[in-house]
């Protein structure tokens, strides 16, 4: 008797120290229901995020911009400036007689501030042999800005045996959606 009262006082033992051994009764199966249709991703908007209360993304039009001289045209973005946008600037110069051993050379900088964003250049070379007529070199800069003062863009030419287009470089500022990404960068590192 004491031992069938100590294997049952075991047994209960085990049930209540173990519950996770003990089945649970047998539920009946559940209809499937369909997953609902995934509303598409809203667009991208523009202008900054909620983050940075007074400050905007305006349009930078024609009335921000202005050629400054031959060789340089700028575009000034307004204080509490937040976003993203893209600067596309051209300038156009016509190659001249270059002395021999030297070629045609033109380049268009883009800067945003005090920091240079880009620089493009067009080279006379054996495949593009630049020895008279105009060429067009392009330099696009994308960047984010969050700015309490204007900060003037600036996209400036140089050359060398070559004249700019006496009309100066042009310069145009445009808006990006806000993708909400603040920094990114890449470096594909030693390949092998």
């Amino acid at each position: 008797m004491i031992k069938s009262f100590a294997l049952a006082a075991l047994g209960s033992m085990l049930m209540v120290a173990a519950p996770s051994a003990q089945t649970a009764p047998a539920k009946a199966p559940q209809p499937v229901k369909p997953a609902a249709a995934t509303p598409p991703a809203p667009a991208a908007p523009v202008g900054p995020p909620r983050a940075f209360p007074g400050y905007t993304q305006p349009e930078i039009g024609a009335a921000a911009c202005r050629v400054v001289s031959q060789t340089k045209a700028v575009c000034t973005l307004p204080a509490l400036t937040a976003g993203r946008y893209v600067v596309t600037a051209t300038s156009t110069a016509t190659a001249t007689a270059a002395p021999a051993g030297q070629v045609s050379v033109q380049a268009l900088q883009i800067d945003l501030g005090q920091r240079t964003c880009g620089r493009a250049e067009r080279r006379a070379s054996k495949e593009n042999p630049w020895t008279s007529g105009a060429q067009t070199v392009v330099a696009v800069c994308e960047f984010t800005v969050l700015t309490d003062r204007p900060i003037v863009i600036a996209a400036t030419n140089g050359t060398a045996n070559a004249t700019p287009d006496p009309k100066g470089p042009t310069i145009k500022v445009e808006r990006l959606p806000w993708d909400g990404i603040l920094s990114s960068g890449f470096n594909a590192g030693a390949q092998k």
